[in-house]
């Protein structure tokens, strides 16, 4: 486990500010993900001849892969760091694009998606990067920089989306793919290196120039598991974090389709993606502003509720009035439920395992993912409609705020010690959930 550092005093703000941006374009680029599915969901059906729910088992499958990787994934993070937790998703996100696009049939499409991009896009989204702020910065603005990095995807929606819907015109799905992965290997693999390199500097420095830090050996997988697990406040914020990655789901499988249905051309598509991620970018730095300032309960259950709100306001009158609404208002509270959980788990769990309690939390959201895809799409098939997964969301979301509402405010947690490794100690008995 590396020593817990405060480079912020040792560091220059330039070296913080360059790892941060650098950080930004990674998580930017690994929406591509991701975004890449969405746009040309429709063109893949085709290329490989399916049903919409055919290829919805991709989607669904990456969520569960992503379940279950992600707590290993934070696990990881906890012992070799964020940074370079980066660097391997980086090079793995390359070959999983590659992979895709040069696929024959569906099944190793399928594959190829559900488990080399769904670690990939683990590695590079917000567990890691939990880690990495949580590493970078001691001196009370996580949340707004953890804000600020994980925007990425936000600006993926903003740049990438209208970017792959101009390229759709001129080239095909595999062209794209391809290209995305390359320039991952080529330009971005390498940046990810350096980011390690030098965070790596940065935190070695701040340990030294400390003095006083104290290098804890990490728990075992298994230990930290118990650790987290005997949290109550964790597991109210997975059981809400359900909801999070339900809703989320419509919009990386559904949405673009539900437009389409509707008779919503590409413009009225990316024009209301855009405008969620615009509002994400808003609602997200908002977020973080109010949660380092001690308003993380707020921020959650706000999140939740005006997510429940957008629903519904879906499935009111589906018009291109009523989908850039929706983008507007969605996009508030698209990041800023994840930015509120992050930042909970940060006050009440010991640094060695903040990681895997993040992975915890974001195995529940991608299991979510998985119901809300394959539901979505089988429903859609069979009455040819997406208004119930819609309200299925609208519910879900609504019931995430009932459940964090009754919980205590975030208490900052103990500093971790060796022995915490030891289950049987007395104090890692149950935590009560507030």
């Amino acid at each position: 486990m590396p020593t817990t550092p405060r480079p912020t005093r040792h560091a220059g703000k330039t070296v913080l500010a360059v790892l941060t941006a650098s950080a930004f374009l990674l998580t930017l680029a690994g929406s591509a993900l991701k975004n890449t599915l969405q746009v040309y969901f429709l063109p893949i059906t085709g290329d490989f001849g399916g049903s919409r729910s055919d290829l919805a088992w991709a989607v669904t499958l990456f969520s569960v892969a992503t379940a279950v990787f992600s707590p290993l994934v934070g696990s990881v993070a906890d012992r070799i760091g964020g940074a370079r937790t980066l660097a391997v998703g980086s090079l793995l996100a390359g070959v999983a694009l590659l992979g895709c696009a040069l696929s024959g049939p569906l099944w190793l499409f399928i594959v190829i998606y559900s488990l080399v991009a769904a670690l990939a896009l683990t590695m590079l989204s917000y567990v890691p990067l939990g880690v990495f702020v949580d590493e970078l910065f001691q001196d009370g603005r996580k949340g707004l920089v953890y804000a600020l990095i994980t925007n990425g995807g936000a600006v993926g929606f903003i740049l990438l989306v209208p970017l792959w819907t101009w390229l759709g015109q001129w080239l095909t799905w595999r062209t794209v793919l391809g290209g995305v992965g390359v320039v991952f290997l080529v330009v971005l693999t390498p940046l990810a290196l350096v980011v390690t390199r030098q965070s790596g500097r940065v935190t070695a420095s701040a340990g030294q120039g400390a003095g006083t830090a104290e290098t804890v050996a990490a728990p075992s997988f298994g230990s930290q598991l118990r650790m987290c697990l005997r949290s109550g406040e964790l597991r109210l914020l997975g059981l809400a974090f359900v909801g999070c990655g339900f809703t989320m789901a419509f919009i990386d499988v559904h949405f673009v389709p539900f437009m389409s249905d509707h008779h919503m051309g590409d413009a009225v598509s990316s024009s209301a993606i855009a405008l969620l991620g615009a509002f994400e970018i808003a609602g997200s730095l908002l977020a973080g502003w109010l949660c380092d300032r001690g308003h993380v309960k707020a921020v959650l259950v706000g999140a939740y509720v005006t997510r429940a709100v957008a629903m519904v306001l879906l499935v009111l009158t589906p018009s291109p009035a009523m989908a850039l609404l929706f983008g507007t208002v969605f996009g508030l509270s698209y990041l800023a439920s994840v930015i509120a959980t992050s930042m909970w788990i940060a006050r009440v769990l010991p640094v060695s395992v903040r990681g895997t309690a993040m992975g915890l939390v974001w195995m529940v959201h991608a299991l979510g993912v998985a119901l809300s895809s394959q539901f979505g799409a089988v429903m859609q098939d069979r009455t040819h409609s997406y208004v119930p997964i819609i309200l299925s969301c609208a519910v879900l979301t609504a019931v995430s705020a009932l459940t964090v509402l009754p919980a205590g405010s975030a208490r900052p947690a103990a500093p971790v010690r060796k022995e915490d490794d030891d289950p049987s100690r007395p104090d890692l008995a149950d935590t009560p959930a507030p």
